[in-house]
């Protein structure tokens, strides 16, 4: 293994730092939505749960749109290089954040949120096509670690917004600092020097993606992805507003649960980089999987004390965190898989497809919800954890790529 200085010799570690502070913003700015939707929901006169949800469609709706912000900037990115769809990503999703500050009732935070969405889709593949064209192949798996461990943090910094700042200062003026990551368009082009690895001129239809040699990995990955997107969302998505809504715990409590969460899970996204390598991706990605199960089946143990005993139910939930590092995992899969001129077209559409079937997930458990009790979405969590699990072993040993690619590239 190469020492640190190494992992961000050549300029890697400005790569690293944008495509870390892009990927944090990007999930920070979808996840704010899920700590503000209860004060959303009770100012502009919307239902929070319910078969006919306004607020779950609107958050289905948006995660769909990940979907077409995927693709289409993972396309740019293969065509015409990284650096112009990061760009086009990060004004996208800020553009969205900001406008979801001005909204004044259910289509104008729909159209907010759709343009988050368009822009935020994009963000996790292109960054991790970037990791897979710049590190070797010996220090890929930590480098992909190192990036996903954005994700608990933007969690972390939605938590902080949502939970502390929200109630203080209005949920409209948090969605505009939210935006501010826009500045970060301008240090593109320092971060991302003009020749990077886009392998612009030999870009490869999409259609490839399911052609006879990749065929097996996509139809897997995707299948993994939006089991274990399923259960995230169900989670994460849903629990801070249930906390408070259906478990009556304060704002102040719900934000220090999250923080301590996702501080466990930073440690596991770092931490199943160097496990990856050593033992294995898809033995560790196995484990972890287990891990963040058991932790959602206690958590079911504690749910009905939880107003009561917060600080237990929180260290039980702490498992949840660190079985959420199998996220670090999906980059690293999708370089060895992957043809470079295919990569961010692959990351970015199956990880925003995963994102857009939620919009069928959001409704469903936003009805099971109304019932009064957040079990429903840690049953499904749960599940997902352990399908993904099995579903993962189906993945080729080898890849087997088209004619005249490599993955290593």
């Amino acid at each position: 293994m190469h020492g640190w200085s190494e992992l961000f010799a050549h300029g890697r570690g400005r790569v690293l730092l944008f495509c870390w502070l892009g990927w944090t913003f990007d999930l920070c700015d979808l996840l704010l939505f899920s700590f503000t939707k209860p004060q959303i929901a009770s100012d502009l006169g919307l239902e929070l749960y319910g078969p006919g949800s306004a607020i779950a469609w609107i958050e289905g709706l948006g995660l769909l749109a990940t979907a077409v912000g995927g693709f289409c900037c993972g396309r740019l990115a293969d065509r015409i290089g990284r650096r112009p769809a990061m760009v086009a990503s990060i004004l996208a999703f800020a553009a969205g954040t900001a406008s979801t500050a001005a909204a004044g009732g259910f289509w104008s935070l729909l159209g907010a949120r759709l343009l988050t969405g368009l822009g935020a889709g994009a963000e996790w593949g292109i960054g991790h096509a970037l990791v897979a064209e710049h590190w070797p192949l010996p220090q890929r798996d930590l480098a992909h670690g190192l990036l996903q461990a954005g994700s608990p943090v933007g969690m972390a910094l939605a938590a902080v917004l949502g939970c502390f700042m929200a109630p203080a200062i209005g949920w409209r003026t948090v969605f505009l600092l939210a935006a501010s990551p826009a500045l970060l368009a301008a240090a593109a082009r320092w971060a991302l020097p003009i020749g990077e690895r886009a392998p612009r001129a030999a870009a490869m239809p999409a259609r490839l993606l399911f052609a006879p040699a990749l065929r097996r990995p996509s139809i897997v990955l995707l299948a993994v992805l939006t089991l274990h997107m399923a259960g995230f969302w169900a989670v994460y998505a849903q629990l801070p507003a249930a906390l408070m809504r259906l478990h009556h715990v304060v704002p102040h409590d719900v934000g220090w649960f999250q923080l301590q969460v996702n501080g466990v899970q930073v440690f596991a996204d770092v931490a199943f980089g160097f496990l990856a390598a050593r033992h294995g991706r898809r033995r560790m990605f196995a484990l972890f999987c287990a891990l963040f199960a058991i932790g959602q089946l206690l958590a079911l143990l504690r749910l009905d004390t939880v107003a009561g005993d917060f600080r237990a139910f929180t260290w039980t939930v702490a498992c949840i965190g660190l079985g959420a590092g199998t996220w670090s995992c999906f980059g690293a899969l999708f370089g060895a898989h992957y043809p470079a001129p295919l990569r961010a077209t692959a990351a970015s559409t199956f990880y925003s497809l995963a994102r857009g079937a939620q919009l069928v997930v959001m409704p469903l458990l936003a009805t099971a919800l109304s019932a009064g009790s957040f079990a429903p979405a840690l049953w499904l969590g749960a599940g997902c954890a352990l399908g993904s699990a099995a579903l993962v072993a189906l993945l080729p040993a080898q890849p087997r790529l088209p004619a005249g690619s490599t993955a290593a590239s």
